[in-house]
């Protein structure tokens, strides 16, 4: 039996844990991300659809482990405070990438350029870095453009990442199933930011860019977090600007997949959701686009994501 000084050192220590970001669950520890992160609990899904013909988005099940993803995408005043801190502790080529405003998303930035990006915010917060020079993984990832594989990728880390192509779209379909958008199967200016104007059937309301947000200078963007959230709690997961996720773009296989990351090797990185100057039909969930990592776009930011770990 416990003494009531070994009930209150154990109270003291789990109450310290939960402040600096562990749970214990079952006695297991486990961290536990900001307020600004959604839990998307593991299980099986149907990732890609048929609803509009695209032939490389083909129905295939999928299981995805448990894991967190940020509500919103980063924002320009988050980059911002990650890059001063970087370019001081050995991320020297970070780019200052572009935004609206502090608190839209922020742009400009390539596939590489995020990635680092990802270890600098981990470091920053004292946290193990997920992403690697080479397999062996003893030298972070601060410099250069380098073509990562899988193995170069510390999974299990409790820092920052890109989600994979499986977890963003489980996420963003919000636990809706069959849907073509993270809310349902029709799209207006009143759930996302977009370009109106293709006339597909499921399109409705004003047509063209958004009446608020379609105007002044590039980019249109629009206050992350400025429409509906999905059933995970999520924003912007279709419009306002697409986002990179890990995988190297490929055909899907036929098979079930357990925490598929994507082709090994290959040419283009996959980034997800649409954005502020596509159509609909670009928006939905299943809707994939590859590009050069080099490549950076007005229109193309990201979330970051955390594994689900003990």
């Amino acid at each position: 039996m416990k003494s009531p000084f070994n009930r209150l050192l154990l109270a003291v220590s789990l109450a310290a844990s939960v402040f600096l970001g562990v749970r214990y669950v079952s006695g297991r520890r486990f961290v536990v991300p900001p307020a600004e992160f959604a839990l998307i609990p593991a299980g099986e899904f149907m990732m890609g659809d048929t609803l509009d013909g695209d032939d490389d988005a083909k129905p295939h099940k999928v299981r995805v482990s448990a894991f967190y993803v940020q509500k919103t995408e980063v924002t320009k005043a988050e980059w911002d405070e990650v890059r001063r801190w970087g370019i001081e502790h050995g991320y020297l080529d970070l780019p200052k990438c572009v935004g609206k405003a502090a608190d839209h998303p922020v742009v400009g930035g390539n596939w590489y350029d995020v990635v680092k990006w990802c270890n600098a915010k981990t470091e920053k917060e004292g946290l193990v870095p997920c992403y690697y020079t080479g397999a062996a993984k003893t030298e972070v990832y601060r410099k250069g453009d380098k073509n990562l594989a899988n193995e170069m990728v510390r999974w299990d880390a409790t820092g920052y990442r890109l989600p994979t192509e499986a977890e963003w779209e489980k996420a963003a379909r919000g636990r809706l199933v069959g849907r073509r958008f993270p809310w349902g199967d029709t799209i207006s200016h009143n759930e996302a930011n977009f370009d109106n104007s293709a006339w597909e059937f499921y399109q409705t309301g004003s047509t063209g860019r958004h009446p608020k947000y379609g105007n002044g200078d590039l980019p249109y963007t629009s206050p992350v977090g400025s429409f509906p959230a999905n059933g995970f709690g999520l924003y912007d997961m279709a419009g306002n600007v697409a986002e990179w996720c890990w995988d190297w773009y490929a055909p899907y296989p036929a098979t079930v997949e357990t925490d598929p990351r994507g082709a090994v090797p290959g040419s283009y990185r996959v980034f997800r959701g649409g954005d502020c100057g596509l159509h609909a039909r670009e928006c939905g969930v299943a809707f994939r686009v590859g590009s050069s990592p080099a490549n950076s776009f007005y229109d193309v930011g990201f979330r970051v994501a955390r594994s689900c770990v003990p």
